[in-house]
């Protein structure tokens, strides 16, 4: 009977064990539901604020702001490159032409 006792006491201990971490998985459970249910809230909130909530679109939207930025950009570069070409060439003419008139003055008087 002392060993009938025995495996009585550990079924009861293994109950009692079982018992109180089913009572924590249950309790874990429910603060992953709330977790859920908050985040699913927010991503809600996100959703709201694309218009019609049309997420590609305004992705779209934003690439394509991005690369007319860029464009620009590409332009400006583009234009002080050349301005820096010519502006080179201008000088280059105007010395020219000023040594070619002061030579001419020289020569004639």
């Amino acid at each position: 009977m002392d060993g009938a006792k025995e495996i009585v006491s550990a079924i009861l201990s293994l109950k009692a064990d079982l018992d109180q971490r089913h009572g924590e998985n249950i309790m874990s459970q429910s603060v992953t539901e709330k977790k859920v249910v908050e985040i699913q809230r927010g991503v809600d909130e996100i959703r709201r604020a694309f218009p019609d909530g049309d997420w590609d679109g305004h992705r779209r939207y934003h690439e394509a702001i991005i690369k007319k930025l860029e464009a620009r950009e590409q332009f400006y570069q583009d234009l002080r490159g050349e301005l820096a070409k010519k502006g080179l060439w201008a000088v280059l003419v105007m010395v020219g032409l000023a040594l070619w008139a002061f030579f001419k003055a020289k020569v004639n008087s």
